[in-house]
C-alpha cells in the first residue's frame, strides 16, 4: 500500500503541475494500442502483486504462520525501505532538476544520479525483491507444504517479471542507447552525457570515482552494463544527421563571425 500511494501522489503531482500526462502522447488517439498499454498495465501490476496476493489466499492461510521477526522478514523489510528510498528520493530529484529552465537538455547528475543512473530503477527492484522475501517466510521454514510451498515459492516470478520489463522491456532498453543516440546526433551535452556514462554505474549505485576506473569486462558483467546498452557512435548513429548538424552549426557560425556585434558597430559610429 505505501509503494502504491506513493507512486500514485507522485504521478498526480506531476501531473497537476504539467497541465498533462505525456506518457499518452503517441497512444492517446489510437484505440488498439491505448488499450494495449493499460492491459499491460493490469497483467504488470497483477503479476508483482503475486506474493502478496497468494500468502493471504486461503490455501496459505490454512497453515500455521511464522511470527513476523524472522531474518527473511528483517532482510526483505531492509530491501524494502532502501528500495523505497532510492525510487523516492530519485523521482523528487530527477523532477525539481528537469522543472529549471536552465538545466534543459542537461545531463541529470546530482544526488542519487551521482552514483546510479537509475536509481529508480534499481530501487524498485529491490522493492519487487524485498516483498517476496517476506512473503515467502511461511514456506522457506516449512510451515506449508503440498502445493501451497510451490505457489508461494513461485511467487518470486513477479520481481523477475519487473526486472525483465526494466532491464530489457520497457526501462533501459529504451533509455540508454536510443538516449544516446539522440543526443550524439543533435549535439544535445553530448560529451558531458559521453563522461557521465563512463563514469556512472548503469543501475547498482557506485562510487563514481571508482567506477571509472572498472574494466570494461566487470562493467558489462557485474555492473549490468550490457553490450545491448552501449551506444558507439561509428556503429549506431546516423552519420547523415551528423554531418548536417555540423554544417548548420558551420554556417551558423559563419554568419556569426560576419556580424558586428554591439562594441564594433559603436567603435565604426565614433570614427
Amino acid at each position: 500500500m505505501l509503494w502504491g500511494a506513493r507512486l500514485s501522489a507522485f504521478l498526480l503531482f506531476r501531473i497537476i503541475k504539467t497541465g498533462k500526462d505525456d506518457r499518452f502522447d503517441d497512444k492517446r488517439d489510437k484505440f488498439f494500442p491505448f488499450l494495449g498499454f493499460w492491459i499491460f498495465q493490469m497483467i504488470w501490476v497483477w503479476t508483482v502483486s503475486l506474493p502478496v496476493t497468494v500468502l493471504n489466499s486461503p490455501n496459505i492461510t490454512q497453515f500455521p504462520q511464522p511470527a513476523f521477526g524472522t531474518g527473511r522478514d528483517i532482510a526483505g523489510v531492509i530491501l524494502f525501505v532502501i528500495g523505497f528510498f532510492l525510487e523516492s528520493v530519485s523521482d523528487v530529484q530527477k523532477y525539481i532538476f528537469r522543472s529549471k529552465p536552465e538545466n534543459k537538455g542537461k545531463v541529470c547528475d546530482v544526488g542519487l544520479f551521482t552514483i546510479s543512473r537509475h536509481p529508480n530503477y534499481f530501487g524498485e527492484i529491490i522493492i519487487q525483491f524485498g516483498i517476496y522475501m517476506i512473503a515467502v517466510s511461511p514456506a522457506a521454514y516449512g510451515y506449508v507444504t503440498g502445493a501451497a510451498y510451490s505457489a508461494l515459492s513461485a511467487t518470486v516470478l513477479g520481481a523477475i517479471f519487473l526486472t525483465v520489463l526494466l532491464m530489457f522491456v520497457s526501462g533501459l532498453n529504451l533509455q540508454e542507447r536510443p538516449g544516446a543516440k539522440k543526443r550524439y546526433e543533435s549535439g544535445n551535452h553530448w560529451e558531458s552525457y559521453k563522461i557521465y556514462t563512463e563514469r556512472t554505474s548503469i543501475m547498482i549505485p557506485f562510487p563514481p570515482q571508482l567506477y571509472a576506473h572498472v574494466p570494461t569486462i566487470l562493467k558489462r558483467t557485474v555492473f549490468l552494463e550490457f553490450p545491448i546498452y552501449v551506444f558507439d557512435p561509428a556503429k549506431h548513429a546516423d552519420q547523415g544527421k551528423v554531418r548536417e548538424r555540423e554544417a548548420e552549426e558551420g554556417q551558423r557560425d559563419r554568419q556569426d563571425s560576419h556580424t558586428p556585434s554591439g562594441a564594433q558597430l559603436l567603435d565604426g559610429e565614433r570614427s
